[in-house]
Order: structure tokens, then C-alpha cells, then sequence
């Protein structure tokens, strides 16, 4: 599930506010193929991955001995948690529910060649870790605000960001034709009354989209989410050692650009994708649908991107959306405000 200072709601053109990545990574990283990856490896400094705040939903079935009895009664509620809300899904939504246990090891991390906000390439250690198999979908969300009452940043500030893409194509239902809609720019709107179940505002549903994922989440939604389902954010280092593998792959599939292998501005849908769309093209881990369709939010802080002079709070955001360019890599940043909403 991708997760500020809300400015006056406004247009505005976004080809630099919604993704300040300006990649120009038409190279790949060509001595990361499978054979080279161990010795590669050692050429980095490793960094260990703190892990005071792990993915609560549980580390392993080891005891963690030296964590001491609060960790493991901490761990204890967190599966708890986890099994009463898999306990209340039907057998669809269950299988949207599915986590992988991500090993501990050594991960590559960062670009090669670093561009703006990017952290450059670094080994990292990760202790072991469960991860969602799909981003966070409309219909597991929707559970979290029956059962709760939980009202989303953009349900208590009245509004929410829209966004158009430059091109979209829709089928008519009743025809089948196609139609294209081509816009000279990509265009954020702050709508009125947009909202996790309505996200364009009033007059938009989510009606045939429960396996789409949920958009209008702001980084404090995210985490009360994963909260109430035992779990929490990933880091930015889990999020990049779960999609790129201990492979250190630049995509999901391998370090060559695949056509139609996510939802990306390029697919012209124009619009969010089922999250098992792609499913062929699940990475080595098991994730699916880490590229493109909507940014996901880590529990990780940065400092503000280059172009901003406020020192005020801002979070890592990975994976791109559906309005990325071909040029978005897994180790691509996006550097938000807590309260924005994706």
C-alpha cells in the first residue's frame, strides 16, 4: 500500500511534484547477472538494518531468545492480530492476504549512479521479515473501516488528490470500442470529497475495483492499517531487499526492461490494474506488483528532496504508479509529506 504540510487546494501541473525522479538509467546494472551477484557483493560495505520496529506480523518461528520476553509478547499479539483479521476474510480476499517471509541476508540496495534524491548502490543486512505478496487492496481496506471506524487523512480534510494522465484508454462498455484520450501534461487536481472509496471525488466508486489497490492513503492511514492487522511498514532497505531479491535486480524479472510488465504511464490505462494483473511477472520472492500502479509508502524518514529549502518532515515512498515513466527502477525514491494521500 503506497504511504505534509497540505497546501490550498489548487491545479496544478505535477510532471515534477508527483515524482521528483529524473532518471536517465537506460544502463543497467550488466555485472549483477545471476552468476556474478556472490562475488559482486563484496565490494560493498555492509549496513546493518536496525531492527527495533520489524514487520510485526513476525520475524520467524525462532525465539529471538536474547530480545528478551517483551519482543516475544510483542510478537505474540502482532500474529494474533494478523490471524482475527485473516479470520474474517472470505477465500478471495484471503488470497489478496497472502505474506512472504523474506530471508535475512545481504541485499543490494541504491542506484549505481545516483540521480537527485537516489541513495547510491550499498550492501545491506536484513534481518528476516514477512512482506505482503500484493499491495494493500480496496476490498482488505474496506474491512479495516467497517470494523473499526477509521477515518483517512482525506476523509477528515475534506479533499484529496486526483490525478490525470497524459493518455488513457477506455473501453466502451455497450460497443467494446476503444477509446483514447490523449492530455498535453499530467495534471494533479485537489478535489472535494476524494476519498479512499470515491478517489476521483464525488461521483467515483470503487465498483468492480475490490482487487484494484487502494488509493487516497496518507503514510498515518497506511500504518493504522498495518497496526490493526499486526503488522507494519517495511523499511526502505526491506522494501528494496523483498522486490529486487537477493539478485539485487533493477526490476521484478531480471535487469532488462520487459514492454507490458506493469502499469506504468506507457500500458495507457490510465488508471489503477487489478494487483495480480501481472502476476507473471512475480519476482524470485513471490512479490507481485512492485513496479508501477501506485507508490507504496515506507515507515522510513528523509530529509526534504533537493528543491525544497523547509526542513519539515518527509517519508520514502517506493515503486512508482501508474503515472511513471519507463525510466522507474525498484531502486527509485520518492520523497513525500506524511499527509499526502496516494
Amino acid at each position: 500500500m503506497a504511504s505534509e504540510l497540505i497546501e490550498e487546494p489548487e491545479e496544478i501541473e505535477v510532471d515534477d511534484a508527483v515524482e521528483e525522479v529524473d532518471l536517465d538509467e537506460t544502463e543497467v546494472s550488466e555485472d549483477l547477472e545471476e552468476e556474478k551477484v556472490a562475488d559482486d557483493l563484496e565490494e560493498f560495505d555492509v549496513i546493518e538494518e536496525d531492527k527495533e520496529t520489524d514487520l510485526l506480523i513476525g520475524d520467524s518461528d525462532e525465539k529471538f531468545s536474547d530480545r528478551g520476553y517483551q519482543y516475544d509478547d510483542k510478537i505474540r499479539k502482532a500474529r494474533l492480530l494478523a490471524e482475527e483479521f485473516n479470520n474474517l476474510l472470505g477465500v478471495i480476499d484471503k488470497y489478496y492476504n497472502q505474506y512472504i517471509m523474506i530471508p535475512k541476508g545481504k541485499y543490494i540496495t541504491g542506484s549505481k549512479r545516483p540521480k537527485k534524491d537516489e541513495k547510491p548502490e550499498q550492501l545491506v543486512h536484513v534481518s528476516p521479515f514477512y512482506i505482503g505478496k500484493f499491495p494493500v487492496t480496496n476490498a482488505l481496506f474496506e474491512i479495516f473501516i467497517e470494523k473499526t471506524g477509521y477515518k483517512t487523512t482525506a476523509g477528515k480534510i475534506g479533499y484529496g488528490t486526483a490525478y490525470y494522465g497524459r493518455s488513457q484508454k477506455t473501453i466502451n462498455e455497450k460497443t467494446g470500442l476503444e477509446r483514447f484520450t490523449w492530455n498535453t501534461a499530467l495534471i494533479s487536481k485537489t478535489v472535494k470529497g476524494a476519498c479512499w472509496y470515491q478517489p476521483l471525488g464525488p461521483g467515483s466508486t470503487i465498483h468492480n475495483k475490490r482487487n484494484h489497490p487502494v488509493v487516497q492513503v496518507s503514510t498515518e492511514d497506511a500504518i493504522a492499517f498495518a497496526a490493526w492487522t499486526g503488522k507494519n511498514l517495511p523499511t526502505e532497505n526491506e522494501w528494496e531487499a523483498a522486490s529486487r531479491t537477493a539478485k539485487g535486480y533493477v526490476f521484478p524479472w531480471g535487469n532488462e526492461w520487459k514492454k507490458h510488465s506493469c502499469n506504468i504511464e506507457e500500458s495507457y490505462i490510465g488508471d489503477t490494474t487489478p494487483v495480480d494483473k501481472y502476476v507473471e511477472f512475480t519476482n524470485d520472492s513471490g512479490i507481485t506488483d512492485t513496479m508501477g500502479n501506485v507508490l507504496e509508502w515506507t515507515r522510513d524518514r528523509s530529509e526534504p528532496p533537493s528543491f525544497v529549502k523547509d526542513r519539515l518532515k518527509y517519508y520514502v515512498v517506493k515503486g512508482g504508479s501508474w503515472i511513471s515513466g519507463n525510466e522507474l527502477r525498484l531502486f527509485s525514491r520518492f520523497i513525500l509529506q506524511p499527509q499526502i494521500t496516494l
